[in-house]
């Protein structure tokens, strides 16, 4: 790259920050609700306890004061919390859990309870936001908001400007808006949260019990570029890892037209590692599911979220920029269509990766449209994926619906199709796919009080069904049952010293294709939270003997024992400067062979603006039954499992965030048996020995973050990563955590600078 072109973009950029202002109208967000505009607001204080959920008038008042104008829309909250009721005031990360008092805006902008978003500010102005869906909530979005905080003797005061720009919303046939709002407050040492009006997400009809507002209609268009540099140097890497320094410059803009639709387009966007993804170390047959941290994937991404039940996704973005084998590529150019109607809700999204070299580099097309009418939501979604290189197509298709029955029961449905074909050639090792099938789930749920709820899930996965292309599906070729039913208490008597408690029961039964039963199970868990805050947590878990037909990739099945699971889990007291969290629990593995373990999650609140914290885990198998495929054999390990995990994030100013990271996985397995399967699928001792191995995965990273505007940010990463493998087994933790820093894969410095214009 030129890198004087280089210079003139960065100047560029530095020379607008100085001259970068927000517009909030005649209000200044400054935490002080001082403004004359106040006095005129509306002003909602009848407030109810929902956590727990007693509907009881609340323990602390609270105003807050609504404000709609050609700007947008203006909150103000004013909470009573007199000097001897302890007030949490840590400040957080953007979109971390705000674990301190604080209030939350939920805002219907179309007063269809369908989707809404949700606008949280801490008490130390820390910022999260969402989506709210019926039953649903995702942090994957974030909009362009302002908040600030103060506080004054017995009181603290949170303002909130949320343009109209800030999601899309229909338009209507008049100059009225139909609304709906949701407002709360949560007294964290305390463990309450008040509300107004009475709602609570855990009844069905949350969204349907907000506060209707009629506001005028504002017609609002904005567009906003965001052009980024970066710069990776790597300081080492592995022999396997490219080394090459880079210099990216892209751009980002998202433009809408109107209030209900918006366009979000990439050119040569930058996926550079400022958010590092958490360690893991997987042994199983099963794929990993990785949470999307890059920008382009969860703004705006609500239309397209497509969770099911069981928590498989039809879209999944993480295979986007993911490559073929783990190989990770660029992306050339992405775009995303949304527009939000009265009834109809449509979107349109591609993305294509690179392609140079010769790589395996694809298409991606995703589209959602979905009917809104009363009760009844039907909609259909379709993914598409080509891969020129490999010859290969990949499509699903998808009709789902969800009726609302009543105010206590919701029946929600999908039935999928995939179709996948692939010519042999060389660069997919000749292999030709030919694949057509089905999938479906229906799930039921029931929620007579607040007290009660209940639900029942049954899918059905053909042999042939396939959505890895760009979806994320554990496994096919089965068909599971599930049940689910709480009591949830929410009054004890005033001696007591719980607040709350609730009581679990879950049961699932699932078999594949040729009617081999892999599992019945079912869970009995219980919580207890005391009015101290401390919360303490039982849960037994029982699976009965049944078909493994994955633990050996595709060859023989393993007919395994019942196994069993018993936990116990304590929480001390939430407000306090030090708090943790531990866990004991124990049971048996797929040998029948017990295991045990703990883990202790400590959390150190040095100042409101300094917190360190961490995780320390040990696991100790007996028979840790794996697939060995060198020899293609199961074998059974006497095993160690280490974890640890410590964070520091400190925020030097409103503007500044400083957070270090790092996490180690360590691993000592020596082998006690050799398997082979025999015609009933029973354990059979092998003439051939598996081997010993030992493991250790060290990831560590120290980022710098300035906020210049919102969503306009200066990134410093330093990131190092480090691996260690041997055949010996018996390690132990020292050596293991030694080696596994010691062993660098790679390290690296990334420079990056995204401006919001």
């Amino acid at each position: 790259m030129n890198h004087s072109y280089y210079r003139f973009f960065l100047s560029t950029i530095f020379g607008c920050c100085l001259t970068h202002t927000a517009a909030y109208g005649d209000i200044t967000i400054d935490g002080v609700l001082d403004e004359p505009e106040w006095n005129d607001a509306v002003v909602y204080t009848d407030f109810v306890t929902v956590e727990p959920l007693t509907g009881d008038v609340a323990k602390y008042a609270t105003e807050v004061r609504m404000i709609t104008n050609e700007e947008g829309i203006f909150v103000g909250f004013k909470n009573y919390q007199p000097a001897t009721v302890k007030r949490v005031n840590r400040r957080f990360a953007r979109d971390a859990q705000i674990e301190a008092d604080r209030n939350v805006v939920s805002i219907d902008f179309d007063g269809t309870a369908k989707s809404a978003y949700d606008f949280t500010v801490g008490s130390a102005n820390s910022r999260q936001d969402g989506i709210v869906g019926s039953g649903t909530y995702s942090g994957d979005w974030d909009g362009t908001w302002y908040s600030q905080t103060s506080s004054d003797g017995d009181y603290w005061f949170s303002e909130m400007h949320i343009p109209w720009t800030v999601a899309p919303m229909s338009t209507s046939s008049d100059d009225k808006r139909n609304m709906a709002v949701w407002f709360s407050r949560v007294v964290y040492n305390e463990s309450l949260r008040f509300a107004f009006p009475n709602a609570f997400y855990t009844r069905p009809t949350f969204m349907e019990d907000w506060h209707p507002i009629e506001v005028k209609q504002v017609k609002a268009s904005t567009l906003d570029w965001f052009p980024y540099a970066s710069y990776n140097h790597n300081l080492r890497s592995s022999d396997n890892t490219d080394t090459s320094d880079g210099t990216n410059v892209g751009l980002d803009f998202i433009w809408r037209p109107n209030s209900n639709t918006q366009l979000t387009g990439a050119l040569n966007p930058d996926f550079g590692q400022v958010e590092s993804d958490d360690l893991v170390v997987n042994f199983s047959a099963f794929e990993t599911f990785v949470s999307e941290k890059r920008a382009f994937f969860t703004e705006n991404q609500g239309l397209f979220n497509s969770a099911q039940p069981n928590e498989d996704v039809v879209l999944y973005t993480r295979r986007i920029g993911a490559g073929v084998d783990a190989g990770l590529l660029d992306i050339d150019v992405a775009a995303k269509l949304t527009h939000y109607g009265k009834t109809v809700d449509m979107g349109l999204f591609a993305v294509k990766e690179d392609t140079s070299g010769g790589s395996a580099g694809g298409e991606f097309v995703s589209s959602r449209i979905q009917r809104k009418a009363d009760n009844l939501t039907i909609g259909h979604r379709l993914t598409h994926v080509t891969r020129d290189l490999l010859e290969r197509e990949a499509t699903v298709q998808g009709v789902d619906f969800r009726w609302d029955s009543s105010d206590e029961v919701r029946v929600a449905a999908q039935i999928l199709h995939s179709d996948i074909h692939q010519n042999a050639n060389d660069d997919n090792d000749y292999q030709s796919v030919d694949k057509q099938d089905y999938a479906g789930w229906v799930n039921w749920s029931y929620t007579p009080s607040d007290e009660w709820s209940h639900a029942l899930y049954y899918s059905h996965y053909g042999d042939e069904f396939e959505m890895n292309d760009m979806g994320y599906m554990r496994r096919n070729g089965y068909d599971e049952f599930y049940g689910y039913h709480r009591y949830d208490q929410r009054k004890y008597d005033q001696q007591s010293s719980l607040l709350s408690g609730s009581t679990e029961f879950a049961y699932s039964y699932g078999e594949n294709s040729e009617g081999q039963r892999l599992n019945f199970w079912t869970e009995l868990k219980f919580d207890w939270v005391f009015k101290s805050t401390r919360k303490i947590s039982v849960d037994f878990e029982s699976t009965s003997s049944g078909w493994d037909d994955r633990i050996t990739r595709g060859n023989e099945s393993y007919f395994r024992p019942a196994k069993y699971n018993v936990g116990v889990r304590y929480e001390s007291p939430r407000g306090n400067d030090f708090v943790f969290s531990a866990k004991a629990y124990t049971g048996t593995e797929d040998t029948g062979e017990l295991y045990y373990g703990a883990f202790i999650r400590p959390q150190l609140y040095l100042t409101e603006t300094l917190t360190l914290g961490g995780r320390v885990g040990f696991k100790k198998y007996r028979e840790w039954l794996l697939w060995d495929s060198e020899v293609s054999q199961l074998a059974g390990y006497e095993a160690h499992r280490y974890t640890g995990d410590i964070r520091l994030d400190w925020y030097p100013s409103n503007r500044q965030e400083v957070r270090l990271k790092f996490q180690w996985i360590g691993v000592d397995a020596e082998v006690i048996n050799s398997y082979q399967l025999d015609n009933s699928g029973n354990l059979q001792t092998s003439g051939t020995e598996s081997s010993n191995f030992s493991i250790s995965d060290t990831a560590f990273q120290i980022r710098y973050r300035f906020q210049l505007a919102p969503l306009s940010d200066i990134f410093l990463v330093y990131s190092r990563g480090g691996f260690f493998g041997s055949d010996s087994g018996n390690e132990g933790p020292d050596m293991l955590f030694d080696e596994g820093w010691k062993g660098v894969q790679v390290e690296s410095l990334i420079a990056k600078v995204r401006y919001r214009f």
